[in-house]
């Protein structure tokens, strides 16, 4: 397969260096000295799975050269989706699949806005892995799974593919019929556990250990699970206790991208997780007290790494 990774951070460095290394055709899409140093000495994946480097690595600041790819995984901090995406379309022809592997519950819906030729899905994935220097992507989890599926519920020969490219290298991955409800139930356990972790600057272990910060999540589950029944998602009945059941297998250090951003005082995905829980609550009729607090005290440190142009 033809493959276009926008965004090689810990999501698309990982899931897309798998796919490299098992033989496709993958170009990287990277900026900075992120980009300088995968040409130098090419992309480094240090993995509880394994390490492995690729090098060379096809990694490129823009695609303007490149034919239109089977798949462009699109995998970057929502707050800049749309930044990201505007400099895609020359590519995306009609063939083209585009995979968001992003937060947040909309990715889908601004990728067809601007990349109206395309083929666009829902993507989602459940991974700890970050950029730990440039040109080096660490994944500190067991946990490394992809679901992608079709908006109209079809089953896609393009996605099957996929799926199967990412099962040989050992991802837990699946093409799903109700990829909605599967983006809800993502949502439901990221935008809690970012939020009250950025919050509480404690890893998974320290807050599942509190009994208080552990019933504050499970609450800020709930609610969100409460917008995606009035939302008309098709939730499973135990999504929150099997998004429990997540962060109870984590590593005990591990923590969530949004905490991360949070301490390094860079801009972090605030709109995209509680902001986006408060907003819908509110158009239909729920209260949200936790992560309406959760917005509230974050937005003030968002204006702070704005302000300071702070890169996510």
């Amino acid at each position: 397969m033809r493959i276009v990774v926008a965004g090689t951070g810990g999501v698309g460095g990982y899931f897309g260096g798998l796919l490299a290394q098992a033989g496709h055709a993958v170009t990287f899409l990277a900026r900075g000295r992120h980009l300088e140093a995968i040409r130098r000495q090419g992309l480094m994946i240090h993995s509880v799975h394994g390490d492995f480097t690729l090098h060379p690595a096809d990694a490129r600041e823009d695609a303007a050269s490149l034919a239109p790819p089977e798949i462009v995984l699109v995998a970057v901090k929502y707050c800049d989706l749309e930044a990201v995406a505007r400099p895609l379309a020359p590519i995306v022809n009609e063939q083209t699949v585009v995979v968001p592997l992003l937060n947040g519950i909309d990715a889908h819906r601004v990728l067809s806005d601007i990349l109206a030729r395309g083929c666009i899905v829902g993507g989602t994935c459940s991974i700890a892995a970050r950029i730990e220097a440039p040109g080096v992507i660490r994944q500190e989890s067991q946990l490394r799974r992809v679901v992608v599926g079709a908006l109209d519920s079809h089953p896609h020969a393009v996605l099957e593919e996929l799926v199967t490219a990412w099962r040989a290298c050992g991802v837990e991955a699946r093409q799903s019929a109700d990829i909605l409800a599967d983006l809800w139930s993502k949502f439901i356990f990221i935008a809690s556990f970012g939020g009250v972790t950025a919050l509480a600057r404690a890893t998974a272990g320290e807050v599942r250990a509190d009994p208080a910060t552990r019933a504050l999540l499970v609450e800020a589950m709930r609610e969100v699970e409460a917008v995606s029944r009035a939302s008309g998602a098709r939730v499973a009945e135990d999504v929150v206790a099997r998004s429990i059941a997540l962060v109870d297998g984590f590593e005990p250090g591990v923590t969530s991208s949004l905490q991360r951003d949070v301490a390094d005082g860079r801009r972090f995905e605030l709109e995209a997780f509680s902001g986006t829980v408060v907003r819908l609550a509110q158009e239909l009729g729920i209260d949200v007290p936790v992560h309406a607090a959760i917005y509230a005290l974050l937005k003030p440190m968002l204006a702070r790494a704005e302000k300071h142009g702070n890169p996510a």
